[in-house]
């Protein structure tokens, strides 16, 4: 959730917590909160205004809900922790890891990687635009094998997936 957002958020529950002590003081039988709820609804432009009231406040409770719900979506991943601190990468440098591994695989001629971190470790998912003249599955089997042993090696990280999408086919060789 931004700073924007939270600050939303404590100004709406600022604002339940003095209803709250308005429905307590009645619950009480203090009389005061019934005559400002009076004068609230006693003129047709009070009215006006108490019901855009209402109606921004169920706006922005719904404008809250829709921001809890949202997940942000995770830039690093955690590589090792100790009593020492946290070593983490960043998301963009593990794709520049991928890309690299993907370069010593002849055949490939361009590579879009996809990254999610999940329990297992991360997931990588690739879309290739390839050469039509090496077999698909043994180019294949190669890119996920070099994209793991490097992942692992350069980057410390476990590996729970290397998915290949073979997207197109070149129309020249790559140039090497």
């Amino acid at each position: 959730m931004t700073a924007y957002w939270k600050s939303i958020l404590t100004i709406y529950n600022l604002f339940l917590v003095a209803i709250s002590a308005l429905i307590v003081a009645l619950a009480l039988g203090y009389p005061e909160p019934w005559n400002w709820i009076n004068q609230a609804f006693g003129t047709l432009q009070n009215r006006w205004i108490s019901g855009g009231v209402g109606v921004l406040l169920a706006a922005t409770g719904i404008g809250l809900m829709v921001q809890s719900f949202k997940t942000v979506p995770e830039t690093e991943v955690v590589v090792q922790e100790s009593s020492t601190g946290q070593v983490v990468i960043t998301i963009p440098a593990i794709k520049q890891i991928v890309l690299k591994a993907v370069k010593l695989v002849e055949g490939v001629r361009e590579a879009r990687p996809e990254v999610k971190n999940s329990q297992d470790g991360v997931v990588v998912s690739l879309a290739l635009l390839v050469n039509p003249d090496y077999k698909i599955p043994e180019m294949t089997a190669s890119v996920q094998e070099k994209v793991r042993t490097m992942l692992e090696e350069v980057g410390g990280l476990r590996v729970a997936e290397v998915r290949i999408k073979v997207d197109d086919f070149a129309s020249k060789p790559a140039v090497r």
